[in-house]
């Protein structure tokens, strides 16, 4: 049973490995045997942070620590630090396989697919009120920049998920395993990923603050849109949601899109995405 002071031994035998100050080359002997050694302290690692969780990926834990170990760059940070968060997107992506193949058995879903259910089933809940369904496929075609037949065939998915909406995991605790997927945006693949939400908007709102003034109306409204539909009315009190853009999210039940973003700033979205993977990059080294 690993308890506490596994964990720090475990962390410690990791930051203090001599792998990444051999030669692979000239050093190949050394090398292979710290790579051993440090693939076994990685998944004790894990398993001290999470025995239950973790135990029966021991496959998978050497497959990732074997990649991490050969694409790691000691300039960019800690090793440690890398490896959690490439077996974090791993494991969200193990649990999603066993989600479609027991809720969606042979059919196959793309990512962007179940990325726009788990939207759509946000939408529902924040508009769904007044509407009924039918009513309300025009709103949810302007608010996700979809066809209305492309809200239709997301209506039939979401359906098929519902009785999988909510799994339990080997904690025992329940949790939505689409709010899990990493999508193709990293500030918002980030936000939903993490556990502690609240710890993730701190150091968000950490970073924003610590921008220039003139980029901060810029991300203010990118980290709107982006995190809107995952944040309840209680989150508004951070400085890098924009009011105006939630007031007429209220409303209207749109939010703007990026390429509106861009233009209302006079620029172009290859600019704005430089702009936010800028702020994404500072954000990665706090969390």
């Amino acid at each position: 049973m690993y308890n506490k002071n596994d964990k720090e031994k475990y962390e410690q035998l990791i930051n203090e490995s001599p792998i990444f100050s051999l030669d692979k080359e000239k050093e190949k002997i050394a090398f292979m045997k710290e790579r051993t050694k440090m693939i076994e302290h990685l998944y004790n690692y894990l398993l001290s942070v999470n025995c239950k969780k973790y135990k029966s990926y021991g496959y998978e834990i050497t497959e990732v620590a074997i990649q991490c170990i050969k694409s790691f760059d000691s300039t960019k940070g800690e090793f440690l630090h890398y490896f959690n968060y490439v077996w974090k997107r791993k494991y969200s992506y193990i649990q999603l396989k066993k989600y479609q193949d027991n809720t969606y058995g042979g059919l196959h879903i793309s990512e962007n697919d179940m990325r726009n259910v788990y939207k759509y089933t946000k939408l529902v809940e924040k508009l769904g009120k007044d509407y009924e369904l039918e009513k309300l496929y025009p709103k949810l075609s302007e608010a996700m920049q979809l066809p209305i037949n492309k809200i239709r065939e997301l209506v039939r998915l979401a359906y098929i998920r519902a009785t999988g909406d909510n799994v339990t995991n080997e904690d025992g605790e329940e949790g939505d395993i689409i709010g899990g997927i990493p999508s193709n945006i990293d500030i918002e693949g980030m936000f939903i990923n993490e556990e502690n939400k609240k710890q993730v908007l701190d150091k968000i709102e950490k970073v924003f603050n610590s921008l220039q003034d003139r980029q901060k109306s810029l991300i203010s409204d990118i980290l709107t849109i982006k995190l809107w539909l995952d944040l309840d009315e209680t989150d508004e009190k951070y400085s890098f949601i924009n009011k105006d853009v939630i007031k007429e999210w209220k409303k209207s039940g749109v939010l703007p899109t990026q390429r509106e973003i861009a233009g209302k700033y006079e620029r172009n979205e290859a600019s704005v995405s430089r702009t936010v993977k800028d702020f994404q990059k500072k954000l990665k080294k706090e969390l």
